[in-house]
C-alpha cells in the first residue's frame, strides 16, 4: 500500500526535462530537532546521446556526452526559505536555474526575490519531455529574471504577480529570452547587428481557478506580462506583451496539458532594421536566432503513468506525447510544429528519457541549415519535416 501511495505521489507532481528533476533524498540535509528549520544540498549529473536525422554532428548513435551536473541548495528557517540550482553545462557553459530567498507572511501569502520565475500559463516547464517545445524556445518556460514575486496560494485560487526591472544577464541565461547583439555577440551572428531591443521594467501575473475533483486535480489559467523595449542604437522605447490562457487537468494516471499564448514585440528600431523578427538568445544553450515579432503558439501536451511493482527501482513509466504550434501573423511566413513522443523511466536516484521528436521550421530540427525555423522558413530544410532521436539518463544525489 505504502508503495502504491508513493508511486501516486510521484505521479501527480510535473516531471519535466532534466535540469527540473530533484532528489528524492539529499546528498547532505540537516533539521532541526522540531522541524522548523532545514538546509538540503543535492542535486544531479545527466549524460546526452542523440541521433539526428540531417547532416550535421549527431548524424548516428556514438557515444554518451555529457550534459548538465547541477548542484541545488534549499533551506527553511521558519517562515524564511531559500532555493538555488546553479548548472553546468557541456560546452563548459554555465547558468543560474534560480536564486532567491523567500518569506512566508502567512498560511497563503509569500514573497520571493532574487533571481526567481517569471510566472506564465504552464509553469514553469511547459512540456513533459526531455526535448524543450515551441514556448520555450519564444521565452515561455524555465524563464527567470531578478526581480520580486508575490504568491498568493489556497485551495481555490493559485495567483502570482511579478516586478523584473532588467532580463537576467545573457551569461548566466539558461531559457532564451530577447536581447541585444552586444550582449550576445559571443553567439550570434554579424547579420545580427542591427538588432539592438532589450525588455526593462517588465510585470507578469498569473491567475490560476484549481478545482478538486472525484477522479484528480484540475486547473485553470489566465496569464499576462508587458514591459518595455528599449533599443540601445534609438534610446526609444517599444513595448512588449504576452497573454496566455492554459489549463492543466487529471484524470485517475492520464495528465492532460494545454495553452495558447499571442505575443507582441513593438520596436522602436532604426530606419532599415525589419520590425518582423527579435533576436533571442542565451548563453550558448543554442546560437542566437530572430524569432517573429507577433506570434500565436499553443500546445497540448498528454502524459500517462503506469506504476510498477518488483522491478527493483522502477517504479514508474510515464508515456508523454507533446504538441506544439507557432502560427506567425505574416500570412507569407509558413507555421512551426514540434510533435515528442516519448517515455520517461522513474527509479530513483536515476531518471531516463527516450524522446523521438519530428517537426518543421523549428530552429531546434534541422541545426542551423533551419536558422529561419521561426520567422520566414527559408532555410534549406524549411518546409521540411525532420526528426531526432534523444536518450538522457541522470543520476539524483
Amino acid at each position: 500500500m505504502k508503495k502504491t501511495v508513493m508511486v501516486a505521489m510521484l505521479a501527480a507532481c510535473y516531471l519535466g526535462t532534466p535540469s527540473q528533476v530533484f532528489a528524492q533524498s539529499s546528498a547532505l540535509e540537516w533539521k532541526s530537532e522540531d522541524g522548523t528549520d532545514s538546509v538540503k544540498l543535492g542535486g544531479v549529473v545527466r549524460l546526452n546521446q542523440r541521433y539526428e536525422a540531417w547532416e550535421g554532428p549527431n548524424g548516428g548513435f556514438g557515444k554518451l556526452y555529457f550534459d548538465i551536473f547541477r548542484v541545488d541548495l534549499k533551506g527553511k528557517f521558519d517562515d524564511a526559505y531559500f532555493n538555488a540550482s546553479y548548472l553546468f553545462q557541456d560546452q563548459e557553459k554555465r547558468s543560474v536555474e534560480k536564486a532567491y530567498v523567500g518569506y512566508n507572511l502567512d498560511q497563503n501569502n509569500s514573497i520571493e526575490a532574487g533571481l526567481v520565475y517569471k510566472p506564465f500559463a504552464i509553469y514553469p516547464y511547459p512540456q513533459n519531455g526531455w526535448t524543450y517545445h515551441i514556448p520555450f524556445f519564444l521565452g515561455y518556460g524555465n524563464n527567470i529574471a531578478p526581480g520580486l514575486n508575490w504568491n498568493f496560494n489556497n485551495k481555490d485560487w493559485d495567483i502570482k504577480l511579478g516586478y523584473y526591472p532588467q532580463m537576467l544577464d545573457t551569461s548566466l541565461r539558461y531559457s532564451p529570452e530577447s536581447a541585444t547583439y552586444d550582449d550576445l555577440a559571443e553567439n550570434a551572428f554579424p547579420s545580427q547587428k542591427a538588432y539592438q531591443n532589450e525588455k526593462r521594467h517588465q510585470f507578469n501575473t498569473r491567475i490560476v481557478r484549481k478545482l478538486e475533483t472525484e477522479f484528480g486535480k484540475q486547473e485553470f489559467g489566465v496569464s499576462g506580462a508587458i514591459a518595455q523595449l528599449h533599443n540601445k542604437t534609438t534610446d526609444k522605447n517599444g513595448q512588449y506583451y504576452a497573454v496566455g490562457l492554459h489549463s492543466d487537468n487529471n484524470y485517475k494516471r492520464f495528465n492532460l496539458q494545454s495553452s495558447v499564448i499571442h505575443y507582441q514585440y513593438d520596436a522602436k528600431n532604426p530606419d532599415g532594421v525589419s520590425n518582423d523578427v527579435t533576436l533571442m538568445g542565451n548563453n550558448g544553450f543554442t546560437p542566437a536566432y530572430f524569432i517573429a515579432s507577433e506570434a500565436t503558439v499553443a500546445s497540448l501536451n498528454l502524459a500517462y503513468t503506469l506504476p510498477v511493482q518488483n522491478m527493483g527501482k522502477l517504479k514508474a513509466i510515464r508515456f508523454y506525447n507533446d504538441y506544439s504550434y507557432m502560427d506567425k501573423k505574416r500570412d507569407d511566413w509558413s507555421a512551426s510544429q514540434m510533435n515528442t513522443t516519448g517515455m520517461m523511466f522513474i527509479a530513483s536516484p536515476f531518471m531516463v528519457w527516450a524522446d523521438y521528436t519530428w517537426g518543421k521550421n523549428s530552429n531546434i530540427i534541422g541545426g542551423a541549415s533551419n536558422a529561419t525555423g521561426y520567422t520566414s522558413t527559408v532555410s534549406p530544410y524549411s518546409d521540411q519535416w525532420l526528426y531526432r532521436i534523444n536518450l538522457n539518463i541522470g543520476f539524483s544525489f
